[in-house]
């Protein structure tokens, strides 16, 4: 446990230089989160100010009063469940006063940023304004507590899941100090403390800088691993170790990977990595102070260092500019030459150059080349890239200095780029139009990807199209040969649309009008028939005034128009029209509601010309019977539903004389008779 204690007193002295505000202090994220030992009580003598990030609380949403949730002066810790079951622990406020928070989260398989935004997450807080104790115990009833002092101190224990990875957040929501604090785990039946026996798992030499990269089963902490490398020695060779860094410990306190630098090269051959008690006085210890036993060894294999072959590319797109060589090992970045000279390209197709060469260095070693070429390669042809000895001397060379020999080459093919333009041929017809398409498919295409403005799509290389409404269509092909593809777009205009339309002057012919009619026909149109259902039509486009003949009753014509157009198609158009004996607007002296299907309604007649009328009708007394704002809603003698009585009845009129553009206004007297 002193070990443990001595990581955090440290980062305390370190803290009181720090900003504030930035939260860049180890542990103050989740990413940098201390390691949990279950068994061991962990001492936060102070907590550093921070300002903390929003987390999302939907279950919160309701807290009072409301309250926007924040790691403000957040510690995050990490650990892992090895048995399922509950956990309990207590956070003890060195200042009794200080209100403590805190949150738990199942990060298993997360980025560990989703603490702030991914509520799923969330296992069991307590937000609780109360000041003093705080954590998860048996007297908790329930796993969320949100803020306000109406929730207790204390939530009731969380069930882990064996194998997964939980992040606790404790946050000091008290702003005027920096007291810390105690958390220590107890009370539940899970197991967080990591019961595997710390073993080596893997161990590789690297010739590049001398080194040895070692992994272990399980995460040591980082400030026990002595960076002189006395925690380690390697039998079998005079190569010394001088420097040992830990995976990671640059922004976390554990790590499961040591890289260890000798004093010179190691050859090939058979050596042991053995653990020992270095100058710090231990080996390396984890969270529980539980440490790698002395005397633990791995055996290192160095083979006979072997060249790196140049046998593979990725695969050739289209209009190719450049071309990213595929390494089964990496190469030193420093053997590559800049210009490209290491590799010259030949083959049947057009002249192409390499002119540049690209690494992406990773620690001095690439493992994919990029080469430029001299301009894009748009022509079909077979190609071989041959690995030469470029203008710095070398071909490519491996971290353990290994030239790759001469004379080893990579094929490659490139393919035409293709074009998607593409012919059409219509047919027009009376009902249905066809569109008959056709790519010539050159340049080896073999996809063609037909889509309509109707949404259907074809995929042969000669579809055709039938279409039963004509107008503007537009037509988009697609075309690929495997590896170019090429788009294209037209709008083919099947203009032989045929409606017959026209509109007449007035539905309704009073004695003396003259029917009019405006003729709004489209289409290639060649010749007009009228028919107007009495008399003998007429061939013109428009016709003159016409004038029906009145009777003493009502009398309804079909007027029709027949075009025709080019093809010798035709369309109709039928409207009707209606003569009339009378427009003049008259209300009866009389009538009868008996229901004999004579007089038996009092309304405005002959209303064909009327616009914006009031019929109004009072009984003697004054009071309002009826009222029509329409010529042909007629009344029927009844009040309220029931039968008016016989006698005379007041009635008022106005409309608008829609021939005239005058305002009439009328009135007069009926006689209701049974």
């Amino acid at each position: 446990m002193r070990f443990f204690f001595l990581i955090i007193l440290t980062l305390v002295l370190t803290v009181r230089c720090a900003m504030a505000q930035n939260c860049t202090v180890i542990g103050q994220t989740p990413q940098s989160a201390f390691p949990i030992c279950g068994t061991k009580e962990l001492k936060q003598a102070s907590v550093p100010p921070c300002a903390g990030r929003k987390i999302n609380m939907p279950s919160c949403r309701d807290a009072n009063p409301p309250t926007e949730f924040t790691d403000r002066n957040p510690f995050w810790y990490k650990f892992t469940c090895y048995q399922a079951g509950t956990l309990g622990f207590t956070i003890t406020p060195n200042n009794l006063n200080d209100d403590y928070d805190w949150q738990l989260f199942d990060v298993t398989g997360r980025n560990l940023n989703e603490v702030y935004t991914n509520a799923s997450i969330q296992v069991a807080g307590n937000w609780s304004e109360i000041e003093g104790l705080t954590g998860a115990n048996n007297t908790g009833t329930r796993l969320m507590n949100c803020e306000g002092r109406a929730y207790p101190k204390w939530s009731s224990m969380p069930t882990l899941q064996v194998g997964h990875d939980y992040l606790l957040l404790v946050s000091h929501f008290t702003d005027h100090n920096q007291s810390g604090y105690e958390l220590a785990f107890g009370g539940g039946t899970a197991v967080i403390t990591d019961p595997k026996t710390g073993e080596f798992s893997r161990a590789e030499y690297r010739c590049l800088n001398n080194r040895i990269t070692v992994k272990f089963n399980k995460l040591f902490r980082c400030n026990t691993l002595a960076a002189n490398g006395s925690d380690f020695v390697l039998t079998g060779s005079t190569a010394n170790i001088i420097r040992a860094t830990g995976v990671n410990c640059g922004n976390g306190f554990d790590m499961d990977s040591v890289v260890l630098m000798l004093d010179r090269p190691l050859p090939a051959g058979n050596y042991t990595l053995q653990v020992k008690t270095g100058s710090d006085g231990n080996t390396l210890l984890d969270a529980c102070d539980n440490p790698i036993a002395a005397g633990r060894s791995i055996a290192v294999s160095v083979p006979v260092p072997q060249a790196v072959p140049f046998d593979r590319i990725a695969p050739i797109g289209c209009k190719p500019d450049r071309i990213r060589v595929l390494l089964s090992s990496p190469v030193l970045c420093s053997s590559v030459a800049a210009n490209g000279s290491d590799f010259r390209i030949s083959g049947t197709g057009p002249a192409v150059n390499v002119v540049a060469a690209t690494t992406n260095c990773a620690g001095q070693l690439a493992d994919t080349l990029e080469l430029l070429l001299n301009g894009p390669v748009y022509l079909e042809g077979n190609f071989r890239i041959d690995l030469v000895r470029g203008t710095d001397g070398n071909t490519l060379v491996s971290e353990c200095s290994v030239e790759t020999p001469l004379g080893q080459m990579v094929p490659f093919a490139t393919r035409d780029t293709v074009n998607a333009r593409f012919d059409n041929r219509v047919r027009l017809d009376c009902t249905y139009d066809t569109i008959f398409l056709h790519h010539n498919g050159a340049h080896g295409v073999n996809s063609w990807n037909w889509t309509f403005e109707d949404g259907d799509t074809r995929n042969t290389q000669s579809p055709i199209k039938v279409y039963s409404l004509f107008g503007q269509k537009t037509v988009n092909l697609k075309v690929s040969n495997g590896v170019c593809e090429a788009e294209h777009t037209e709008n083919i205009l099947l203009n032989n649309t045929l409606t017959a339309a026209f509109t007449i002057g007035t539905p309704v012919l009073c004695p003396l009008d003259m029917a009019t009619f405006t003729n709004q026909s489209i289409g290639n149109i060649t010749g007009h028939r009228w028919d107007f259902g009495f008399g003998a039509g007429t061939r013109l486009a428009t016709p003159q005034p016409f004038r029906f003949p009145m009777n003493s009753r009502e009398q309804v014509y079909q007027v029709r128009l027949i075009v025709t157009d080019n093809l010798m198609c035709e369309d109709t158009a039928v409207h009707t029209l209606k003569t009339v004996p009378s427009c003049r607007v008259a209300v009866p002296t009389a009538f009868t509601p008996n229901n004999d299907g004579v007089n038996d309604f009092l309304y405005p007649l002959n209303g064909y010309k009327t616009a914006d009328l009031v019929f109004r009708v009072f009984a003697r007394n004054g009071q309002l019977v009826f009222e029509s704002r329409s010529w042909t809603h007629k009344w029927d003698g009844k009040i309220n539903g029931s039968p008016a009585m016989t006698g005379t009845y007041a009635w008022v009129l106005e409309y608008t004389d829609t021939e005239l553009g005058n305002r009439v206004f009328q009135k007069g007297v009926a006689t209701l008779l049974r």
